[in-house]
């Protein structure tokens, strides 16, 4: 498999997760230009998070890091979701969402993104 095909497949993938209200949620990987417009969307949301990971470990991270399974929705059920071109957008998807929608993309996407551990930045320079 090329670099770009393997580019390709990746953002081609998606997961699902049904929610407590019985729809079912699809979310995708964003690509690096459209999780910087999130940012630009989410400038307002400052500080930082801090929680615990299932290890147990203590995890921080920027308050906007939060609206990332929002913006990764593609659809609820079988209606497309885009994704958003403003804040506005943004926030009538978690509207749409609510907690219940939150809870299975946050699932969906925590799944999608599991191979992804982090990476010794040394050991991938030698590979």
């Amino acid at each position: 498999m090329t670099e770009l095909s393997e580019r390709v497949a990746r953002y081609a993938q998606r997961e699902r997760e049904a929610d407590a209200l019985g729809r079912l949620i699809e979310v995708r990987r964003l690509k690096p230009s459209e999780r910087i417009k999130l940012e630009g969307f989410l400038s307002d949301l400052t500080g930082v998070i801090e929680g615990e990971g299932t290890d147990g470990t203590k995890i921080s991270m920027p308050r906007w890091v939060t609206m990332l399974p929002v913006a990764s929705v593609s659809k609820i059920d079988d209606v497309h979701v885009a994704f958003p071109r403003s804040r506005g957008e943004l926030d009538a998807i978690l509207d749409r969402l609510d907690d219940e929608g939150m809870s299975a993309a946050t699932a969906a996407l925590t799944r999608l993104h599991r191979d992804e551990a982090v990476i010794d930045p040394e050991e991938a320079a030698k590979n």
